[in-house]
């Protein structure tokens, strides 16, 4: 049997576990280990923690970008330290493929994958901007991997060569939110908030931001108006709490309007759910809705970004233009006042995500693409390839 594949995962983020880092503690979690030999790199301390009580190999950096928006000034010895201590990991370890999870760490990936000839695979779980797209060198990349097309359409408009880029949907591990106490753990959060049992609940989960659109979730949900015995939780926290939980005020909706912040009970939340809502301004792929669609809980959601490959309208969920609470009202009046409507779509989006946002199936693809990339012949990973690869710079400087 073929040793397993040295990967050295690098992970660039924010202090904490949430969407990318959940993920990639989850396709870490499955991975065969007689197929893939894991390494984390990154450079968030809980990220790090995390990997570690895992059981991985862990190295923590605190990682720099440059040339982005809102970038620090280019320090050059810092750069080159990245760069370095990539290639002594490279060479510890013995590592035969890079893995970018997001798109920053390919800055200073793609000069140790010229240098020591290994394939580097970019997974990216968001849109970019096109200057984001550049100065992260991800053109250079073997693979862009996006969790849903939307995300590698750009780079295809870029010039790049669509064999260079490739879709994985994101995985659920459902084993995370303990199926089996489902039953009782959502009538207990219902008891405890005082929500009755025949209300409506419609639940909103994700980091509390602009780009989530909660302000539009409060604007439509007081839309319903007082007669449905209806009541909203938002989950998590987020530099918008303070304003959100105003505006609920002023909407005098706050009695029904349960902000739970962090709640690490995530599978009591979606068991006293019988809508889940997104109303994101932007979004790549929206984790909430696929988890949600493994409860078999129907979903109202905008039409950005990559959502509308995660939810079908009309068949799993509702969807809505973004910014427009008179129309995301409208979806949650119709889902509200049909139960049968409500099993039918929740029914089909469980049946799908099971077919398509598995873990076993996200694993399965990276099995696949990690062993193909390993074995690519070493004279097409060298500094020659970056020349080759450098069709997406001329049309940048020619204006395209």
């Amino acid at each position: 049997m073929p040793a397993p594949i040295p990967v050295l995962f690098t992970h660039y983020g924010d202090n904490w576990i949430r969407g990318s880092e959940h993920g990639l503690l989850d396709l870490l979690g499955h991975l065969d280990p007689q197929r893939v030999q894991p390494i984390v790199w990154c450079n968030g301390a809980a990220m790090a923690e995390a990997a570690q009580a895992a059981g991985f190999t862990t190295y923590r950096t605190e990682f720099e970008l440059y040339f982005d928006y809102g970038s620090p000034p280019f320090n050059s010895r810092r750069y080159w330290s990245f760069v370095r201590q990539g290639i002594e990991l490279v060479r510890k370890h013995r590592i035969r493929l890079l893995h970018a999870n997001s798109a920053a760490p390919s800055q200073w990936l793609v000069p140790v994958a010229r240098f020591r000839r290994l394939p580097l695979l970019v997974y990216l779980h968001s849109d970019y901007l096109r200057r984001s797209r550049y100065v992260f060198l991800l053109h250079q990349s073997s693979l862009v991997v996006g969790v849903v097309r939307r995300v590698i359409d750009n780079f295809i408009r870029d010039g790049m060569d669509p064999r260079r880029t490739h879709v994985i949907y994101s995985g659920i591990d459902i084993d995370r939110f303990h199926p089996s106490a489902k039953a009782s753990s959502g009538q207990e959060l219902r008891r405890r908030l005082g929500i009755a049992e025949s209300a409506i609940v419609i639940s909103g989960i994700g980091s509390l931001i602009h780009r989530k659109g909660y302000d539009v979730l409060i604007k439509a949900f007081r839309a319903l108006g007082p007669a449905r015995d209806a009541h909203l939780l938002i989950v998590s926290d987020g530099p918008e709490r303070a304003n959100l939980e105003r505006l609920a005020m002023e909407l005098d909706v706050k009695a029904r309007v349960h902000f739970l912040g962090y709640f690490d009970e995530l599978g009591a939340v979606y068991n006293a759910s019988d809508i889940v809502a997104l109303a994101s301004r932007a979004e790549a792929f929206g984790a909430a809705l696929v988890e949600a669609a493994f409860f078999a809980i129907p979903t109202v959601s905008t039409t950005v970004g990559g959502i509308p490959e995660v939810v079908d309208h009309g068949v799993t969920g509702l969807l809505v233009p973004p910014d427009d609470p008179q129309s995301f009202a409208a979806a949650l009046s119709r889902l509200s006042d049909d139960p049968s409507y409500r099993l039918k779509l929740g029914t089909a989006a469980k049946k799908r995500a099971e077919s398509t946002f598995t873990v076993d199936r996200l694993v399965a693809s990276f099995h696949q693409t990690y062993e193909s990339l390993a074995n690519l012949p070493r004279y097409r990973l060298g500094w020659l390839d970056a020349a080759i690869n450098i069709r997406p710079y001329f049309r940048l400087l020619a204006g395209c």
